[in-house]
C-alpha cells in the first residue's frame, strides 16, 4: 500500500469527525440562551385546535416542553401545578403558562393531564402541542422537561434543563415561580 493511500485512510475519517464535532459546537452555540430573544414561534391548543403564538408582547410567558413519555416531566408537572397556577401580579396581572406536549398523538398529553392533575381545567386551558418538534427544534432541546421564561419584551429570562426529583425540584420549580413572580 503507498503512503498516500495509508494517509488518506487515517485523514478523511478524522476530518469526516472534525467536520461533525464542528457542527455540533455551531448549532450549540447558535441555541438561545438568557438575554436573548425567544423565537416567534406557533404552537397548537390542544382544547381548541387553533394555532397559538408562544409570544405575546408585554407577557411573562413561560414555555415548558414535556411529554408523556418523560418520566421527569410528569413529576415537574405535579410540582408545577402546585407553584404556578397561584401566581398574580400587581392589578392581578397572571403569567403566561404553556405546557407544549411533544407527543405524537396531542390526546395523549390531554388524557394525562385528566387523570393526573388536581385542577384539571386550568391545566389544560395552558395545554398546547409541538408534535413535530418545531418549537423543540428551534430551542435545541437538549433534554426534558425544559422550561423557558420570557419576559415581557421578549427576551429569555431564564433556561432550566432536566428536571430532579425531591428537594432539588422543588427547588427548580420555585426558582421558576418566583423569577414569573418578580418579572410581572
Amino acid at each position: 500500500m503507498s503512503s498516500g493511500k495509508k494517509w488518506s485512510r487515517v485523514i478523511v475519517p478524522f476530518m469526516a469527525f472534525s467536520a461533525i464535532g464542528m457542527h455540533s459546537l455551531t448549532a450549540f452555540a447558535g441555541a438561545p440562551a438568557a438575554g436573548s430573544d425567544f423565537p416567534a414561534m406557533e404552537v397548537t391548543h390542544i382544547s381548541s385546535g387553533k394555532k397559538i403564538q408562544t409570544i405575546k408582547p408585554g407577557s411573562v410567558t413561560m414555555v415548558n416542553l414535556w411529554a408523556t413519555w418523560c418520566e421527569a416531566c410528569k413529576v415537574e408537572l405535579a410540582e408545577m401545578e402546585k407553584s404556578l397556577l397561584s401566581i398574580t401580579g400587581p392589578n392581578g396581572s397572571k403569567p403566561n403558562l404553556m405546557f407544549v406536549s411533544l407527543d405524537k398523538e396531542p390526546s395523549k398529553a390531554r388524557e394525562w393531564f385528566k387523570q393526573n392533575t388536581k385542577a384539571t381545567d386550568a391545566m389544560i386551558e395552558n395545554l398546547y402541542s409541538d408534535a413535530g418538534f418545531e418549537l423543540a427544534e428551534k430551542l435545541e432541546a437538549d433534554s426534558f422537561p425544559m422550561t423557558v421564561v420570557i419576559g415581557k419584551d421578549g427576551k429569555i429570562l431564564h433556561i432550566e434543563r432536566g428536571f430532579k426529583e425531591g428537594k432539588e425540584g422543588t427547588a427548580q420549580v420555585k426558582k421558576i415561580a418566583d423569577l414569573m413572580q418578580a418579572s410581572l
